[in-house]
């Protein structure tokens, strides 16, 4: 059975947070709050979530704060579908760049993200026991294309 994407309800979030924790991701109870979410996209087969994404605005842009996919769902691109997503959310609002922290360099490089060699993004990592002890995120952007988008502002 084919995966459908469907843009998220608020409710959701909280399925989100388990996924984003269940995949390492640091997410601290009220992430709302701190994050600032703007758009969130999820991959379900039926009711049962696969993988997620979520944009916030902080630092005054857009940021792919989080992106996950459930190990078994894995190397369908699922990940690939959901960043596609939120690049295109991004263009839909007019902006010129979609910034995230990347643990996994390689696949958004493969996906058209360049690295920054900028920290911003970073600066959260830096009071984390794992920052650059086996954890060493990059900072990275997409340059979105001006076109029309399928979201709403």
């Amino acid at each position: 059975m084919a995966e459908a994407l469907r843009i998220s309800r608020e409710a959701d979030h909280g399925a989100f947070a388990a996924l984003y924790a269940a995949a390492g991701l640091e997410i601290e109870p009220g992430w709302e709050e701190l994050c600032h979410p703007v758009f969130s996209v999820s991959a379900r087969r039926g009711e049962r979530l696969l993988g997620a994404a979520t944009v916030s605005r902080r630092f005054e842009r857009l940021v792919l704060d989080y992106i996950a996919v459930e190990p078994e769902a894995r190397m369908l691109g699922i990940g690939r579908k959901l960043t596609e997503a939120c690049r295109e959310y991004a263009a839909a609002q007019g902006a010129e760049e979609l910034w995230l922290a990347a643990r996994t360099p390689g696949f958004f490089r493969a996906l058209g993200a360049k690295e920054t060699g900028g920290e911003l993004l970073l600066s959260e990592c830096l009071a984390c026991p794992d920052y650059r002890a086996g954890c060493e995120p990059k900072e990275m952007r997409f340059v979105i294309e001006p076109r029309e988008g399928s979201y709403e502002k």
